[in-house]
């Protein structure tokens, strides 16, 4: 006696049952004594084999009425699970009542009725994030931001190759952020602000070669800037503001001609500001303020940077005269320099600066 669990198996049974009920059940039955032993246990293993392959289509073919792709709709009960608090309700949807792809928050594509946005930021939701997220293959947005997410951060989001944006800000996720990230290689934003991260900023980010928008601000890292980061020439913007760096501010972030904007204020950082950064001539937002620097400002900031928006380098220890090119700024709308050790004449045209909202000396 054999026993398969091989469908193709149970498929070439299933067929024969049925070919020898249309065509040869008779003749073939009149060949053999009705009480052949023979032919009743053969006849009771096909139908066995038969039962549990219809079992399994009947699974397949409720699944398939939806369209289901078994592995996305166990991915996101997973995520249900996992879920301590829901104030809103809105997980109550997630149920086989309806088509995954119908649950609030989830967003499929047309094609291939696999999950591709899954967005649940500020409803208050409470408990930690499931390592299962990292099944949802097709998986391009993952939006987070605004609950109270706690645990660590799961390294199986690494293996979300399709995966572009990530925001996680405002939550409360606990340990390193996962040098899995970096194998997300079409990542072109992260977003882990105010959360409760520490160690070191993974020196394998440099690996994200699409990534515009990296966000850390408000955790408790620590370390230095690594150098791998001006490798990311994509980069548009890099704001760490209120950590617990160390160290100098690395003159490879010179390379970044795409940037924006650059923030490391309220860190620990010394030494001074790399020359070669003021000639990032897209920058808009300079922020320093509250670290260790010292050093003077350039002669020709204003002409520099004429884009800049905010200047911010508060809380330091700078010295010298304030560029009279500052009078060139006209985009400035933010200068905050107070508590330096800046000196000489003030000489700047103040009337040239229209958009000017703050003015802190």
């Amino acid at each position: 006696m054999i026993l398969t669990k091989n469908p193709c198996y149970a498929q070439s049974l299933y067929y024969k049952i049925l070919i020898l009920k249309d065509t040869e059940m008779d003749s073939e039955i009149r060949l053999m004594p009705l009480h052949s032993t023979y032919l009743q246990r053969h006849i009771f293993l096909a139908f066995i084999t038969l039962l549990q392959f219809t079992q399994t289509l009947t699974h397949d073919t409720f699944s398939a009425s939806f369209g289901r792709n078994e592995t996305d709709h166990l991915a996101l009960l997973a995520f249900k699970s996992s879920i301590t608090l829901d104030p809103e309700g809105l997980l109550s949807s997630w149920n086989n009542s309806f088509d995954f792809c119908e649950w609030e928050g989830v967003i499929c594509g047309h094609r291939h009725r696999r999950v591709t946005v899954l967005n649940l930021a500020s409803r208050g939701l409470v408990g930690s994030l499931s390592p299962y997220m990292g099944n949802l293959s097709f998986l391009m947005e993952i939006r987070l931001s605004n609950n109270i997410f706690k645990g660590e951060i799961p390294p199986q989001i690494g293996h979300l190759k399709m995966l572009k944006r990530l925001h996680l800000y405002n939550n409360s996720t606990e340990g390193e952020i996962p040098v899995n990230l970096s194998r997300c290689s079409n990542l072109d934003y992260l977003h882990l602000g105010l959360n409760m991260l520490v160690g070191k900023i993974p020196e394998e980010l440099n690996l994200l070669s699409k990534l515009t928008f990296l966000a850390i601000q408000g955790n408790n890292l620590t370390g230095t800037i690594p150098h791998s980061l001006g490798n990311i020439t994509s980069l548009e913007l890099i704001s760490a503001a209120g950590n617990l760096l160390v160290g100098t501010i690395p003159v490879s972030l010179s390379q970044l001609k795409n940037l924006t904007a650059l923030g490391f204020g309220d860190n620990k950082l010394s030494g001074t500001i790399p020359p070669s950064i003021y000639n990032l001539s897209s920058l808009t937002i300079l922020s320093f303020p509250q670290n260790q620097l010292h050093g003077s400002l350039p002669p020709g900031l204003g002409f520099l940077l004429p884009q800049l928006q905010y200047l911010q380098l508060a809380d330091n220890q700078f010295a010298g005269p304030l560029p009279v090119s500052l009078s060139n700024m006209s985009a400035l709308q933010w200068i905050d320099i107070h508590n330096n050790r800046f000196n000489g004449k003030i000489s700047i045209d103040f009337a040239g600066l229209q958009t000017l909202i703050l003015l802190a000396l």
